[in-house]
This record gives C-alpha cells, structure tokens and sequence, in this order.
C-alpha cells in the first residue's frame, strides 16, 4: 500500500503548477495499485485521513474550479475534508500501513518532514523532483525566520530519497549538481502533462495580443516582457498584452511596475486569481502566448498549445523545448532590445506560427502518473 502525502496542500491550497501535478496524479492513479492519498483531520492532531484517489482529486480541484475571489480557500478545503467519512489512521500507525511513502509536493512543513524521515527508516520512499532552488534562484525565496532548518531538511530528503521522479532534464541535473543527489540514486524524468485542457482551434483576434501565464517571479521575466512591450508599442507597434497570474510575493516592485504601465494608459491587462475556464479563454483568444526566463517545466506551454495559440518562448523553457516546431518556437529574446524586437517579429510571423501546431504531440498525465508509480514500486 502506498501512502501520499498532501498536508502541504490543505495549508497552501492556492492553484499552482504543483496543485495541477497533484490533481492528475490523483485523476490518473492507477486502479490496479493501492493507495491512500492522505490529509491531516482538521480536528484531531496526529491523524490523517486515508482518501481514495477520487476523493483526493475532487478536493485538490477545488482551487481551480472557480470560486469568487475573495472566497478563502483553505477554510473551502478544510470544508471538504471534515465532509467526507474517508477511515483515519494515526501519524504513529502509519509504518504497519503503508510500504512506500510518496511525498508529491515542495514542503518546509516539520509534520510533513518528520513523516517522511520516519518512513524513509522502514519502507521505500520517492519524491516529485521540481525546479527552483534557493541556490539557483534565491530571489524566489522569502523564507520565514526560524524556518531554515526544516527548509535545509527537504532538500535534504530530495537527495537521500530512494526515487524522484524529476518535472524536466532541467530539475533533475540542478538536483544532481546542486543537492548532490548520487548518480547512483534512481533519479528519472516524468513530464507532467498537458491533455487536461480539450483540444480547440485558436481564435486569431484583429489585433495582435500577445499573454503570457503564471506567477510573478523574477525568474519569468515579467517586467523584461512588460518593457520590451512598452518599447515595442512607442515604436508603433499595435498589439495587446494580457498578464494572468497572481500578484508576485517576493517582490513588491513588479507588481508595482505593471500595476503603473496599467495606470499610464499601455494596452496592458493584468487578470489575477483567474479560474480554470478563464485560462482557458483568454489563451484561446491570444494571438501568440510568451513564456521566457526560468521554467522549472512549463505546463502552460502545454496549454496554450493545446487552445490553438502558438507559443514564443526563451531562456530555459523544458515544456517549450519538447513541443519545439510543434507550437513553440525560440525566439532570442535575452536582452531589452531583442525583447523589444521580439514583438514585432512575431506580430509579423504569427499566422505561420498557427500553422504549426501539433496538440496531439503534448505530453499526457497518463503516462506521467503511471511514470511517477512505476519510479516509486522500482526504488
């Protein structure tokens, strides 16, 4: 019996690329392997609740299933949790339950450290490897004082685990170099999937508009787009651009660059705490979809592509770089100038990018989940 591990959700159920892995690893568990996906009960410490792979999964959508903004989402999955009548089991218990131990998700949680530690001593354990670390990418990290120990001891777990299974090519050699992962640890690569949005034909508005997807980090060049952008339309450029994802948290002053482009009258669009379908929509009515900078792998790459609108893309972008003249094409877009010119080549070529998409070529959760088990029963 396999145990999955998802208090990290129940605190931070906010709708990320993660929370889309965990999603599909649920929808997609093979019927033909036991296991529980568990979560703490609210109300009694030191018991988690053993939720079947359905269960699990109608509770993960929850944060992309639409709610109004100003909904709480944790009080919405704690809600769905104390609902259901799922068996319980004690965090002591867990070691006669369970012979491998599946921690899917980046936590800094003590709870969900020392479950995993006590695990690792008596059955086999496995990991979902992602992208960003605080050595590579430290300007995605805003760690809380006194946390720094715990967050040293899930890199640590990263490298003792007995399998991960790594987003990218990208994630797994940054886990090998960085964390000193042994060569000699199964260490595989699972590409998340991208058949959870239907295939639709892209509708090619009049005027170009160009949208770019996901959080505001440094790393994902937002505000080099936004000034590359803002050149472009000086120049005379006339083209859109719609910015989707929610306000950046570890830096105040992107948030404040775009908000002012916004104020100072740039066609320029900022849609936060978007619901799945209003992805969806605004992708399949852009002209051309940007993801540039660090990508660990890329999901909405893998969107877009299926919605009909071509991607641009630069910089290290895994999901890009499979779907590579299939519906993403590089494009130098490394310094202000080239970003800047970026645009108006596109606007230029972006009928014949439509030509080049290939949805049936994206990678599907299938055969990601079926990967991620197959990593964990060969550990």
């Amino acid at each position: 019996m396999i145990g999955i591990d998802l208090e990290q959700f129940t605190r931070d159920p906010h709708g990320s690329g993660i929370q889309r892995v965990l999603q599909f690893l649920a929808l997609r568990w093979p019927t033909s392997v036991p296991a529980h996906f568990l979560m703490p009960d609210p109300d009694r410490d030191g018991v988690l609740i053993q939720l079947d792979p359905a269960t699990a999964a109608a509770i993960v959508t929850i944060p992309f299933s639409g709610l109004p903004e100003d909904a709480d989402l944790r009080a919405e999955v704690l809600a769905a949790i104390r609902h259901t009548s799922a068996p319980r089991i004690s965090s002591a218990a867990m070691t006669d339950e369970y012979t491998h131990w599946l921690l899917p998700e980046v936590s800094y949680l003590p709870s969900v450290l020392e479950r995993f530690e006590a695990a690792r001593s008596l059955m086999r354990t496995a990991m979902i490897g992602y992208d960003a670390l605080p050595m590579t990418e430290p300007a995605n990290y805003r760690f809380k004082p006194g946390s720094s120990a715990w967050v040293s001891e899930y890199f640590r777990m990263l490298a003792v685990a007995d399998a991960v299974a790594c987003i990218s090519e990208y994630s797994r050699d940054v886990i090998r170099q960085r964390l000193r992962r042994p060569e000699s640890a199964l260490t595989t690569i699972a590409h998340p999937g991208g058949d959870h949005v239907a295939i639709r034909s892209g509708h090619a508005p009049e005027r170009t508009r160009f949208c770019r997807v996901g959080t505001m980090e440094d790393r994902k060049r937002p505000v080099e787009i936004l000034n590359g952008f803002i050149t472009a339309i000086e120049g005379g450029l006339d083209a859109e651009l719609v910015f989707v994802g929610r306000r950046s948290a570890s830096k105040d002053a992107i948030n404040k660059r775009i908000d002012s482009a916004i104020d100072e009258g740039y066609p320029v669009t900022w849609i936060q705490d978007a619901s799945d379908d209003q992805v969806s929509e605004t992708i399949n009515h852009s002209s051309v979809f940007l993801s540039f900078g660090i990508e660990g792998y890329g999901i909405p790459v893998l969107e877009a592509i299926r919605l009909g609108t071509p991607v641009v893309y630069d910089g290290i972008q895994p999901a890009a770089d499979l779907m590579q003249g299939r519906g993403s094409t590089r494009v130098p877009a490394s310094t202000p100038d080239q970003m800047a010119e970026m645009f108006g080549e596109v606007t230029e070529q972006r009928t014949g990018l439509r030509h080049q998409l290939e949805p049936d070529a994206v990678p599907t959760w299938q055969s990601f989940t079926e990967h991620v088990v197959q990593s964990l029963l060969d550990s």
